[in-house]
Parts: structure tokens; C-alpha cells; sequence
């Protein structure tokens, strides 16, 4: 059993860890919002989300309390977060917003580095099926 003193800097430290999750979470929706992600893009997108979240609240909660898993710690977490929401996010949309526009423009420079070789084995192979299979000539009636 933790003593008071303790559970007081758990649940402060928990608090912290969920206003962090709700940082993270806001920069994640603006830049959604800037890259305006297609379906599967955004799939992909929201998973390594919930992918980092785990590993960054796992981690921080075995920091924290040796990741020992209460009702309470599931609480403020989520009241981390929503204190997060309610106070603090006006204040950091701005940078946020910015993080989120330059962060846009290296997932796309990225992306674009990765389809372009793609995008040339592609072209390649259609001129190659064309070469093989020509179309009919046309028929003169």
C-alpha cells in the first residue's frame, strides 16, 4: 500500500501524463486537418497514434507507479486530458497548429520520396505489357 504522499504524487504525475496525451492528441487533429487524409491514409495515420499513445502511457505509467493499473489512474488520465481540452488547448493552437503544418510537409515530402520508385516500376511494366500485347489495329469497314 503507498503511503499518502506517494499516492499524491501518482495521481499529480497521472495528471501530467494525461494533459501530455491530450497535447499529443491535439497536434494529431490539426494535422490531420492540414494533410487532409484519404481513407486508408488516415487508417494507417490513427493507428501509429494509438501505437505511440500505448507505448507512451505504458511507459509513463511505469514510471510512475511501476504500472500498477487502478480505476482511479484510468480517471485522471482521462481528466488530464480533459483539463487539457478545456483550459489549456486555446492557448497552444497556435503552436500546435504550425508544429502540425510543418509536420504535414515532411509526411508528404516522405511519401512522395517513397511512391516515386513505385510509381516508376509502375510506368515501366505498362510500357513493357503494351510493347508485348499492342492494341488491334483498327478495322476498315
Amino acid at each position: 500500500m503507498l503511503g499518502l504522499l506517494a499516492q499524491i504524487k501518482t495521481f499529480f504525475l497521472t495528471l501530467l501524463l494525461g494533459v501530455f496525451a491530450g497535447i499529443i492528441f491535439h497536434y494529431y487533429q490539426l494535422t490531420i486537418r492540414v494533410l487532409r487524409a484519404r481513407k486508408y491514409s488516415l487508417y494507417l495515420l490513427d493507428l501509429f497514434l494509438w501505437l505511440l499513445m500505448i507505448l507512451l502511457i505504458s511507459g509513463g505509467m511505469l514510471l510512475i507507479n511501476q504500472g500498477e493499473l487502478r480505476i482511479y489512474i484510468f480517471l485522471v488520465l482521462i481528466a488530464g486530458s480533459l483539463i487539457y481540452f478545456k483550459f489549456m488547448a486555446r492557448f497552444m493552437n497556435r503552436p500546435l497548429d504550425g508544429l502540425a503544418k510543418g509536420s504535414s510537409l515532411l509526411l508528404k515530402a516522405i511519401s512522395s520520396m517513397l511512391i516515386k520508385p513505385f510509381a516508376w516500376i509502375k510506368k515501366k511494366m505498362q510500357f513493357c505489357w503494351y510493347r508485348l500485347h499492342p492494341s488491334p489495329p483498327p478495322e476498315d469497314n
